[in-house]
């Protein structure tokens, strides 16, 4: 009886560990929108704050923060603005987080995102309007010989049960070197479209802080694999240059299959607006509409997929803002 007792607890431990396995990697890569009908709770009096121009030039009609993708893709769209209108508008190149702390200090009239709102930014009276999205590619040193991966092998390599690229192709014996940047973490989105957060990522992966980094890094190192936007990956390959690998046979510079949710890993471009009456601002809201009006002017180096593209796709919008993908992809 003592024994039956004893395997029937191992039976028992071995399912539950089973479920929590299968639920671990039906999460990989699910997390891309937060709740958009999350608001913030704040502290009492923020809201009745005020939007001060702190570490922004005087005397400005418009202070805006851009992320380090959409300040190159929008500042001339945003200069022709400034000029036919007689605006004189502040833009600053940051990240996410600046733009997240700009808004949250109320230093900026417009902040712009690299990545999908997380609870933290949905601030009270603060609105999201999506410009589109850009395929984030897998990226390895060009003599790399390996051209294509699953969608599952990505995210089994990430994880550390996929350990050499001989896995993948037999005759490249190599040790996988991964390369993550883990940045926002408490947005969805971006790297959590490969795994969902950062404990699920294998123990020897190298964490790095900047594109920079992860770009140079893989361009000299050929058993190394990291992953950004084919821009970004352009932008900072250098000399050597990287290589996009394909997903289950899909280019992620194929627009069609992004727009079609077929290529699996992106990021989305998001610029905000204040609704709340002490808040709003007419100037902004007018250039957001411009920028939505000519975004066909933005250069096609930046691989952004205009949202209105998305729309006729049918992914899901609350208003202006990207909340989820085509239903049933």
């Amino acid at each position: 009886m003592r024994l039956e007792w004893r395997t029937n607890i191992v039976l028992f431990v071995m399912v539950l560990f089973s479920l929590a396995s299968s639920a671990v990697v039906a999460k990989a890569g699910s997390r891309e929108f937060s709740d958009h009908l999350h608001v913030e709770k704040m502290p009492v009096g923020w809201e009745q704050q005020p939007i001060q121009y702190k570490k922004m030039p005087k005397d400005i009609d418009l202070a805006i923060t851009l992320d380090q993708h959409l300040y190159p893709a929008l500042t001339p769209l945003i200069e022709r603005y400034a000029k036919s209108h007689a605006l004189r508008i502040a833009v600053a190149d940051g990240t996410c987080g600046i733009s997240a702390g700009s808004l949250l200090d109320k230093r900026v009239d417009i902040g712009g995102f690299c990545c999908p709102a997380g609870e933290i930014d949905r601030l009270p009276g603060l609105t999201y309007h999506t410009l589109g999205i850009a395929a984030v590619a897998l990226i390895v040193h060009t003599d790399n010989p390996v051209a294509d991966v699953t969608l599952k092998q990505a995210r089994d390599i990430y994880s550390g049960s996929i350990g050499s690229w001989s896995n993948i192709k037999p005759s490249f014996n190599q040790p996988i070197k991964t390369i993550a940047r883990l940045h926002c973490k408490n947005r969805p989105g971006h790297w959590r479209l490969i795994l969902d957060n950062e404990d699920m990522f294998s123990p020897v992966t190298r964490e790095i802080s900047t594109i920079a980094d992860m770009v140079e890094i893989t361009s000299r190192q050929i058993n190394a694999l990291g992953y950004e936007s084919l821009w970004m990956a352009s932008l900072y390959g250098g000399k050597r240059g990287v290589k996009a690998l394909m997903i289950d046979g899909v280019k992620p510079s194929d627009d069609a299959a992004l727009i079609g949710h077929r290529y699996p890993f992106y990021r989305s471009y998001n610029i905000t607006t204040w609704s709340a009456k002490h808040l709003r601002s007419a100037h902004a809201e007018k250039l957001v509409d411009y920028i939505y009006q000519n975004f066909d002017q933005v250069d096609a180096k930046y691989g952004i997929v205009a949202a209105d593209r998305l729309r006729d796709a049918g992914w899901q919008f609350s208003g202006d803002e990207l909340i989820g993908s085509p239903v049933g992809r």
